[in-house]
């Protein structure tokens, strides 16, 4: 049986979620160029274009903390597993004589 399966199921969660948010982060931003290139006029495309680019740049640190938090999720399970085990090592050792 493995411990803390809803910590694993979040992290799982958290990879799709943080993929999700940069795909629809980056599309949506091409589409708000596209949009906002033939709905506005000349002057207002410079806008649209550094608005788009703050969104992918958004999303991709917006997928960068969702993963970051995915692997901080898998970093804790990995040592308390090691101190675990440490403890259970430590436990059938004979005490020292001090």
């Amino acid at each position: 049986m493995q411990r803390y399966p809803f910590i694993r199921f979040a992290a799982s969660v958290l990879r799709v979620i943080g993929w999700v948010v940069l795909v629809l982060g980056v599309l949506g931003s091409i589409g708000v160029v596209l949009f906002g290139v033939v709905m506005g006029g000349v002057e207002d495309t410079l806008v649209v274009i550094a608005g788009a680019v703050g969104g992918i740049v958004l999303s991709f640190l917006g997928w960068l903390f969702l993963l970051a938090t995915r692997e901080i999720f898998h970093l804790l399970m990995h040592v308390e597993e090691n101190t675990r085990i440490t403890a259970a090592a430590v436990m059938k050792e004979p005490p020292e004589n001090s």
